[in-house]
């Protein structure tokens, strides 16, 4: 729930989608509260019960760590549960995450963005999005909330990325 994660849950709270967070950061924490988030204690109590985890994080020492490490997101979802991943990380560190997660039945939206914070509040950020295209369909409801423009990058996660590298 950092500068560009807290800016997302207000924008799908305003909307009034459920919405549960995790935040290493206390203030983070409460500030999703605030606008109607409910906390989790850890990414897995976050995972728990939910069809869709984005993970809004840094870099990808972090996306690992929330989704594989002690308390990981992965270990508590379901089968057919779906993982967005939107930190500017390398093709290949998508790569692997999108294959570890396929093998616990899990899919993968590779889905970096492009604009800051006020721009993610607003919905007017863009999403380079890459993955199967029945996820890409089945999330599009929850894309389109969050970005004014969501590039339809292909079927093969880790394109996403590369595609934001590009455009960096």
């Amino acid at each position: 729930a950092g500068n560009m994660g807290g800016a997302m849950v207000e924008r799908l709270r305003e909307a009034g989608w459920p919405v549960r967070v995790h935040d290493i950061d206390p203030r983070r924490m409460a500030e999703a509260a605030a606008c109607g988030a409910s906390q989790a204690d850890d990414p897995a109590a976050l995972a728990a019960g939910c069809a869709r985890v984005l993970v809004v994080v840094v870099d990808a020492a972090q996306t690992e760590a929330v989704l594989f490490g002690a308390r990981g997101a992965a270990a508590a979802m379901a089968p057919g549960s779906l993982v967005l991943l939107h930190p500017t990380i390398g093709p290949g560190d998508v790569e692997r995450f999108a294959a570890r997660l396929a093998a616990r039945g899990i899919g993968c939206l590779d889905a970096p963005m492009s604009g800051g914070p006020v721009r993610a509040r607003d919905g007017t950020m863009s999403l380079m999005v890459a993955g199967p295209d029945a996820l890409a369909e089945a999330a599009a409801p929850l894309l389109e909330r969050l970005a004014a423009t969501v590039v339809r990058v292909g079927p093969r996660c880790g394109d996403g990325a590369r595609t934001k590298l590009v455009n960096n």
